[in-house]
């Protein structure tokens, strides 16, 4: 079943992934009783759902030409999940620092957004991990195997 790479298998897997997180991010903000809005919550999943299908299709291209080698994609899924939460965070900085401040009220700002980097990167790379074990890597990922039939 799991014999040939697949697109499809790959990004269904680091979706569900990312929804999974995203739950679980939610549960934590409900168990420690954050003052989130529902929006917030709200984008927060459809943000990691997002994350996952990054990873998935980041996946595919796996070979770097300038180096001539290939690029695991546990890391280039790492990379682009800490670039987003980047550029979430230096949006956004406003509802996630509130968010990270009632984690963590005696930190800064900054730190905030290097630990909101820092869980972005960790996402990445477990969801790329998982997305290669069921659904492969590199450009086989793309190819269309009906059309021998």
């Amino acid at each position: 079943m799991f014999s040939k790479p697949s697109l499809i298998r790959r990004g269904i897997t680091a979706k569900l992934f990312g929804l999974a997180f995203g739950l679980l991010c939610l549960y934590f903000i409900a168990l420690l009783n954050l003052n989130v809005s529902f929006v917030v919550q709200f984008g927060l999943i459809l943000w990691c759902i997002t994350l996952g299908g990054l990873v998935a299709l980041i996946g595919v291209i796996n070979y770097l030409p300038l180096l001539k080698s290939i690029m695991p994609s546990w890391f280039s899924g790492g990379f682009i999940c800490g670039w987003m939460n980047l550029l979430l965070w230096l949006i956004g900085g406003d509802s996630l620092t509130s968010i990270g401040q009632g984690l963590f009220p005696t930190l800064g700002s900054l730190f905030l957004g290097i630990g909101f980097v820092a869980i972005g990167v960790g996402f990445g790379i477990v969801a790329g991990f998982f997305a290669k074990l069921i659904g492969g890597e590199g450009p086989d990922v793309a190819r269309d195997y009906t059309e021998g039939k």
